[in-house]
């Protein structure tokens, strides 16, 4: 019995990955995109949902988030979304990851590595057509490609490039990024005989938003897991007919139950008083949890304040259907709502229940929490429908 947990709901995640696979069609592959440990949904047990449900490859962006799924028995092809340092290249090639190349740099220190161990690794070319981060330009991508060939123990079986804008209202970009991309998916395979199957461009929005850009592999992320990149993401996605669960829960437990006289003050500050006689009830959970961050009115401006605010009570808003000037305050409890009162601390932090007299110790809470900010040390729950 925890007191505060991260609910997982198994069937949310195999109905998303489902209605995504319906979308594209079956002649479409499918890269599940699990970095950040499944977008804080544990990287392990999506992924596994995932390979089961025909994705064809999964995707990261560091070493040490594969790691663990090799170490879990995954055998899926997993792809790094980053090019991996010096220091890990041998690890690249034991744990037999398709490695991300963005330069000729990259490409040499993968086949130093092969070449100590004999062995190949697979690699896919990471070009640049506007995002800036990483990857050749197109104009030197069809050259690179033919010396990435050339190089021992390398063999290149893909490419790719990354959106800046996929979900954006405007789409000068993302058209003129795709624009880029597009002709060196020929040009490209008939220098190398690389398949054009193999080249991918579409994440979660520009696979909803633009059909076209799909090819012959996408690449969803954020989708898979029940949430939509944008309102024109999820515009597109209705008319589509593309609906998505959400499977995501943080809770915690009520760990006391207390009488408040009017007058009384409540946590650090204190920053609350009670204006009538209030119940309330204490959760265990609090901002080193990811309920919030420490507070920022010691050091933050006023607008910082106000602008973290907006953006949390939206967030919120979207997961309850509640007014986004009240959400960033508000818990479910027994199928009601209720407020956070006082200031919210590192484990703890306190609800009104006054209009709540049947809650109890150990009642289980529903926290409206961004799924990035739940802490990793929160016990993922895993249930099924």
């Amino acid at each position: 019995m925890h007191s505060c947990w991260v609910e997982i709901n198994h069937s949310a995640l195999r109905h998303n990955i489902q209605a995504v696979r319906h979308l594209v069609g079956d002649h479409i592959s499918v890269i599940a995109v699990v970095k950040a440990n499944a977008y804080g949904h544990g990287a392990v047990e999506a992924s596994r949902i995932f390979a089961d449900e025909g994705a064809q490859m999964l995707a990261v962006t560091r070493l040490d988030e594969a790691r663990p799924l090799r170490a879990a028995g995954i055998e899926t092809p997993i792809l790094l979304l980053a090019p991996a340092l010096h220091g890990e290249c041998d690890e690249v090639v034991e744990q037999g990851l398709t490695a991300c190349v963005s330069d000729l740099r990259d490409a040499r220190n993968l086949s130093d590595a092969v070449t100590r161990q004999q062995r190949t690794v697979q690699v896919q070319l990471k070009i640049n057509t506007g995002m800036g981060r990483l990857g050749v330009e197109p104009e030197v991508a069809i050259e690179t490609a033919k010396q990435i060939q050339e190089l021992p123990g390398l063999e290149l079986t893909g490419a790719y490039t990354h959106f800046a804008s996929a979900g954006e209202r405007d789409t000068g970009l993302v058209l003129a990024q795709y624009g880029r991309f597009q002709p060196l998916v020929q040009l490209i395979s008939r220098a190398t005989g690389l398949n054009p199957q193999n080249f991918h461009c579409a994440n979660s929005a520009a696979l909803i938003r633009f059909p076209s850009m799909r090819l012959s592999c996408v690449r969803p992320g954020t989708i898979l897991y029940g949430q939509f990149p944008s309102p024109m993401a999820e515009e597109a996605a209705q008319d589509q007919g593309l609906k998505l669960r959400d499977g995501f829960a943080v809770k915690a437990r009520i760990i006391a139950v207390k009488n408040l006289r009017r007058g009384q003050t409540l946590g650090y500050g204190p920053e609350w008083k009670a204006t009538r006689p209030t119940k309330i009830a204490t959760l265990a959970i609090g901002w080193a949890d990811g309920l919030s961050m420490e507070p920022h009115a010691r050091t933050a401006s006023y607008a910082e304040v106000k602008r973290a605010a907006q953006v949390t009570a939206k967030r919120a808003a979207q997961w309850y259907g509640m007014r986004g000037e009240d959400a960033a305050r508000k818990v479910r409890l027994n199928g009601q709502s209720a407020s956070i009162i006082g200031r919210i601390a590192m484990q703890q932090c306190s609800i009104d229940i006054t209009h709540l007299p049947d809650a109890q110790i150990g009642d289980a809470v529903t926290v409206s929490m961004r799924r990035l900010s739940a802490g990793a040390h929160l016990p993922r729950v895993y249930v099924d429908d």
